[in-house]
């Protein structure tokens, strides 16, 4: 199955890349129902052929094998091979049986024989496919919806003639992901119609305009596990670059720009705004409200515009959350998140820790963080820290919570350092050192963080780590109140309900 000529063009325009780049994309898929000495299976088929239909709308070069022989998969996957070394996006996409879990799994072909004591059934390692996948210069994708109960019991031993090309060893290359419908060790749901519900949600998502592929994956996982009850949470193996990948770039290929002077005052407002989240009822309630009103106005006007700009749906998303439109500034994240904006999947992560806007939940939030971190956003991996600290469905890892607090204290954020202090004053996660405490506290402080002014004004009131100077802490207190620290001017009040009358 090929694009038609005219497709191609248009999908070389939409992803940059020259007409006769038809190899730019290309797929291998696979789908086994009737095999030979085994129980069929219904969907397979309908799978590939739907998956096949889909991939060929999103510009790929798709080969389509039905009931595939062993010598028709060995066949296809050196095709497969030999297309990926000159392709962008790779991927091979196998329904039917497999034999064992994990990346190092076998695939079965429909002719493989009913083994016997001292023999298996003629398969293929899963790994050449994956090697094959992985030559793709972006991303290289392998989609295993095989993992079903095995009619084939005797286990892979890697030792049949037939494999004429030995799978090689090791964990995939960095963006090359294998994704399989259930985690080890469990088998997948059949479905009810047409497809299994793994391929039904892979057929929802893939084709999604402008969703980047980490939610393409997270989506997917969201509706198995919904459509199965939580019986069934696709699992995916692999690492992703920093680079924004989409399969469906509508927008993103042809961003229309807004006007310069519209996109300037949305940035500039949204830019100007407190952060919406340290924010404590005064009597600056009323012009922060007036300045979050207007700058969610600017960014709404620059997003009609521009819709396709990541950065203008994450300013949106600030000044519709510094206004208190929650609902509005989750949807704006959304958006953002999906054209690739990174600071945003950190925001979405935020709201779903604090449940400010959503409903908590703490492992929904770590999913953003973690990918907020892959791209070097210091305050995701602060967050994480802090996660770990306090623990999430088990107790708290201090060392963990260190080691992340260190990662973001070197990308230069106050309040991982900060962090750093504080766990070195207790001796939690690593051994206690007062004097190392004070000298984060300093450091963060010097930064202008609020919570290291107030840990080191009490080191200096104490002399913790260091001599003891009354006078730099009420200083140090002093400037943490009128920064706007509710504990500095807290302590400073007791301070002074506690002076000789």
């Amino acid at each position: 199955m090929r694009l038609p000529g005219l497709l191609i063009a248009v999908a070389a325009i939409l992803l940059g890349t020259d007409a006769k780049a038809a190899g730019g994309r290309v797929a291998l898929v696979v789908g086994n129902s009737n095999y030979l000495n085994a129980p069929r299976i219904v969907s397979p088929v309908n799978d590939a052929d739907d998956i096949a239909t889909t991939l060929v709308g999103l510009g790929f070069d798709v080969d389509l094998r039905k009931d595939a022989t062993a010598e028709d998969l060995r066949t296809g996957i050196r095709a497969f091979t030999e297309k990926s070394a000159g392709a962008d996006i790779s991927i091979f996409y196998f329904a039917g049986y497999s034999a064992a879990a994990g990346v190092g799994g076998h695939l079965i072909p429909v002719d493989a024989g009913l083994p016997v004591p001292s023999s298996r059934p003629d398969t293929i390692p899963l790994p050449i496919a994956i090697a094959g996948a992985a030559r793709a210069r972006r991303l290289g994708l392998v989609i295993l919806d095989a993992m079903r109960e095995n009619p084939f019991p005797a286990k892979p031993d890697g030792r049949n003639g037939g494999d004429r090309v030995a799978a090689p060893a090791g964990a995939p290359s960095r963006n090359t992901l294998v994704f399989f419908p259930t985690e080890p060790g469990r088998t997948a749901e059949e479905g009810e119609g047409r497809n299994s519900v793994f391929a039904a949600a892979l057929l929802k998502y893939l084709p999604q305009a402008d969703l980047e592929i980490n939610f393409v994956f997270r989506n997917i996982r969201d509706d198995v596990r919904a459509a199965t009850q939580q019986k069934q949470t696709p699992y995916m193996y692999g690492q992703l670059s920093k680079d924004r990948i989409y399969l469906n770039p509508v927008k993103q290929a042809a961003i229309v720009q807004a006007d310069p002077t519209v996109a300037r005052r949305c940035d500039s407002l949204a830019s100007a705004l407190a952060d919406a989240r340290k924010h404590t009822a005064g009597q600056d309630d009323v012009r922060e409200a007036t300045k979050a009103a207007e700058a969610a106005a600017a960014c709404s006007d620059a997003v009609n515009q521009s819709p396709g700009a990541d950065q203008l749906h994450y300013q949106l998303g600030r000044s519709l959350f510094a206004a208190r439109d929650f609902t509005g500034a989750l949807a704006s994240y959304r958006t953002a998140s999906e054209l690739g904006n990174a600071r945003a999947i950190y925001e979405l992560g935020w709201m779903y820790d604090s449940g400010n806007g959503v409903e908590k939940d703490p492992a929904r939030a770590r999913f953003y963080y973690e990918m907020a971190a892959e791209k070097k956003i210091a305050p995701a991996i602060f967050s994480l820290g802090m996660q770990q600290e306090r623990g999430i469905d088990a107790a708290g890892d201090p060392a963990k919570a260190y080691a992340l607090y260190k990662r973001a204290a070197d990308l230069g954020d106050p309040a991982a350092i900060n962090k750093m202090g504080e766990l070195a004053e207790k001796g939690l996660g690593i051994p206690q050192n007062l004097k190392q405490a004070r000298a984060f506290y300093e450091k963060s402080a010097t930064m202008g963080a609020l919570e290291a002014m107030v840990n080191l004004a009490r080191c200096n009131a104490n002399g913790i780590g260091g001599r003891q100077d009354l006078a730099a802490a009420r200083r140090l207190l002093a400037k943490a109140a009128e920064a706007g620290s509710a504990d500095a001017r807290r302590i400073l009040a007791h301070i002074g309900d506690a002076r000789p009358k």
